[in-house]
């Protein structure tokens, strides 16, 4: 359908409109630390060009491509870069540095997103509209800002040293050894509450920039539920995994964790969810 398909002034302008709304003083709420997204790189494609913005200061570049634009590009938008294909045109110096370093977001033009979330004729879908465009590529910035925390793998080299030398120190047989005054151990997160912040973070955005968005996605979203409940009483818990089991169902279980997140703690959610955890 999108094959052929030229970004319009419309396109482009709604990729810009979306950063402008990532850098609004409201959104300094949820990222505290601007630092963290502002080197993150936003792509998108058409079957022509890929197109480059830097967020801070929003600028745009494009750089010519010879592929086919695959429709499942032009469908949504993903933290990271959508193809390899698409990555061998980006700068070498970008490609060369990690994730952390140099993040990324991908994704559709709006044209091609709103008509192919049409066509999916999932009822009650909120993603067809230009205002849940905007909001996506808020989520996938909520993403980029979480993962910047490194919290699911042990990536402070310096505190895994200094656990490694305390337990060394532990099984010392010479003397009684205890514990550092106010000692914690910070345990890995599950990286499904990545999804969760992200889902905060679009909640978050559209509840103060983008109302019909909100009011459709909690629509959709109470629906889905209902069907959660039905679903759920079927299951057996001993043989099969729950509808919200977060590794297999992840956005069911955001929207249900987000939301009482967001209720609970309405003026330090970011705080909460980018806080790392600890077994005592």
């Amino acid at each position: 359908m999108f094959r052929n398909y030229i970004a319009t002034k419309r396109d482009l302008e709604a990729v810009e409109e979306a950063l402008g709304f990532v850098l609004r003083p409201k959104m300094r709420f949820v990222f505290s630390d601007i630092s963290k997204i502002t080197k993150t790189l936003i792509v998108s494609y058409d079957s022509k060009f890929v197109y480059i913005w830097s967020l801070n200061p929003i600028k745009l570049i494009k750089i010519p491509h010879n592929l086919t634009i695959l429709e499942e590009w032009q469908s949504g938008w993903w933290s990271g870069i959508i193809s390899k294909q698409i990555e061998k045109y980006l700068p070498k110096a970008i490609t060369k540095e990690t994730k952390f370093d140099s993040p990324i977001i991908s994704g559709s033009l709006l044209t091609p997103f709103i008509s192919l979330q049409k066509a999916k004729k999932v009822s009650g879908n909120p993603y067809t509209t230009s205002e849940s465009y905007l909001a996506t590529i808020i989520h996938e910035f909520g993403h980029i800002y979480w993962n910047s925390y490194k919290l699911w793998w042990p990536s402070n080299k310096k505190e895994n040293l200094d656990y490694l030398r305390l337990v060394i120190n532990l099984h010392s047989p010479e003397k009684k050894r205890s514990l550092p005054k106010n000692f914690s151990f910070h345990s890995p997160i599950p990286t499904y509450l990545g999804e969760v912040f992200a889902f905060c973070t679009e909640y978050y955005a559209s509840n103060h920039f983008w109302k019909n968005h909100k009011r459709t996605s909690d629509l959709f979203t109470k629906k889905r539920l209902n069907t959660l409940v039905i679903l759920e009483k079927e299951r057996d818990l001993d043989r099969e995994n729950s509808v919200i089991e977060p590794t297999q169902s992840p956005h069911d279980y955001a929207s249900i964790l987000g939301k009482i997140i967001l209720t609970k703690y309405p003026n330090n959610w970011p705080e909460i969810l980018t806080k790392p955890s600890f077994v005592f």
